[in-house]
């Protein structure tokens, strides 16, 4: 795509402008995207048509499942009484839900094994004791200690174990049930008045043959805009309460932002609201290969499969740096040496050295670097870091896999029938008007007209155990 500057006059209409090729064809906007490579997100989910096709529910929330492994573990909960009989191998305990049932194999932590043979029809007092869990009774046969009083104990299903003869009643099927994500939409807005005297300088856009126009003041704003809409994409948190209404919550104010009113918009989480908590290490001192190997190797057991994965790991600067030197220390021959081969070595010619590292394969699976501008951003982060602390040295590891067809993460938008409210542009004219200067008629009096962009867009993260953040 090639811009240029230029002034506005007989060649500047209504039918080749920006606007009006974005009203009439509103997949303009993704190609227009893809003119700003430093929006590393928005650019990578436009690029690639990764559009989430959600149901919206009427507060502007969306929903999808995540189902993880197919079992799950079982950790003991606090008691009174706990029974080890130990000529019997036979322990008793208590859980707070009913997953185990009788002839099933568990294990512990320390890899015992033993098989259920009793288990609580409900919930209420466990062995005497007072808990409220439901109680359950297992036979170790290498025998196994009383089972600590605090809880926390962990038991894993690795099977059953029938008589011969069962009976079909006797079989119990565990399921374990995927895990309900919610997230809200948010709408992004900003405005701009365009002058007379801004009027006359506008930017041309060609591409693939075609040019449009718009105003440069326009442009300038645009770019602000998208910019904003990205940090969005990457730092929002959600403000929606239980209650449903706009706030933070734990804001302990006396009063809601919202203050019982619409306000305050709904926010919906971003990107790194919706992995935290997930996989999140730290890389002192300088980044090594192992380090990425061991990290990777981590992701993947939450990956879709063990191998064929692909993360794409957005960074900073200073990331980047990281990378390039633990691929450069795992190079051979003389590129270890001198960071890359030399070129063309006649006498007076030039001499080329040096390596981009891109990506990296390791354990059947793939990560590919992309740099992120606003992880340097110092006017956001601050000298010393924002809440999320300095941004240049982490390495985001977003998992790009599709699972089904479906990918794993994907932009959501308001809308229907062809058309979406992921980016909206129009002009309001005042006394100025963008196109006509001799009509008659105006929107307003205002000595300027005004050009509006809105996004009612979110960010869905199918899978946030399968990304993670290695941190500086």
């Amino acid at each position: 795509m090639k811009t240029t500057n230029g002034t506005f006059g007989s060649g500047t209409q209504e039918s080749n402008s920006l606007v009006s090729a974005m009203l009439k064809h509103p997949e303009i906007s993704s190609v227009l995207i893809q003119q700003y490579p430093r929006y590393a997100l928005t650019y990578l989910l436009e690029r690639t048509g990764r559009h989430a096709n959600v149901k919206i529910a009427g507060d502007k929330s969306f929903e999808w499942k995540v189902l993880g492994r197919t079992s799950q573990k079982v950790t003991t909960i606090a008691q009174t009484v706990i029974a080890a009989d130990a000529a019997a191998a036979e322990i008793e305990f208590a859980v707070d839900i009913k997953y185990f049932a009788v002839n099933d194999v568990i294990m512990d932590g320390a890899g015992n094994v033993g098989q259920v043979t009793a288990v609580a029809a409900a919930a209420g007092v466990v062995n005497g004791g007072a808990a409220a869990g439901f109680g359950v009774t297992a036979n170790f046969a290498q025998g196994h200690a009383a089972v600590a009083a605090a809880g926390g104990e962990v038991f894993g299903l690795i099977g059953t174990s029938f008589k011969e003869g069962s009976l079909g009643s006797e079989v119990v099927a565990r399921t374990a049930y995927p895990e309900t994500h919610k997230n809200w939409l948010t709408i992004n807005r900003s405005k701009i008045s365009i002058t007379g005297s801004a009027l006359t300088d506008v930017t041309w856009i060609e591409n693939n043959g075609s040019k449009l126009w718009y105003f440069t003041a326009e442009k300038l704003f645009t770019d602000e805009f998208m910019y904003q809409l990205e940090l969005q994409r990457w730092f929002g948190v959600s403000n929606v309460l239980a209650a449903g209404a706009n706030d933070y919550p734990g804001d302990g104010g006396a009063t809601p932002l919202d203050s019982g009113s619409d306000a305050v918009g709904t926010m919906g989480d971003g990107i790194l609201a919706q992995i935290k908590g997930t996989v999140s290490e730290s890389y002192s001192g300088d980044l090594t290969e192992d380090k990425l190997a061991k990290f990777i190797a981590e992701l993947s057991r939450n990956a879709k499969s063990p191998e064929g994965n692909e993360w794409v790991v957005f960074t900073g600067t200073e990331g980047r740096y990281q990378f390039h030197k633990a691929m450069k220390d795992i190079s051979v021959g003389e590129t270890a040496a001198t960071g890359g081969t030399m070129q063309s070595m006649k006498t007076g010619s030039d001499v080329s050295l040096g390596v981009n590292y891109v990506s990296y394969n390791v354990l059947g699976n793939k990560m590919t670097v992309a740099y992120c501008p606003v992880f340097d951003d110092v006017n956001v982060h601050g000298a010393a870091g924002a809440a999320e602390g300095s941004m240049s040295g982490k390495l985001v590891f977003l998992d790009f896999s599709s699972v089904d067809g479906v990918p794993n993460i994907q932009l959501v938008a308001k809308g229907a029938d062809g058309f979406n409210r992921n980016y909206i542009k129009k002009y309001i004219p005042g006394m100025v008007s963008p196109y006509d200067q001799k009509s008659m008629l105006a929107a307003n009096g205002d000595d300027s007209f005004t050009c509006q962009i809105m996004s009612e867009s979110g960010v869905i993260v199918r899978n946030p155990l399968s990304c993670g953040i290695l941190s500086a």
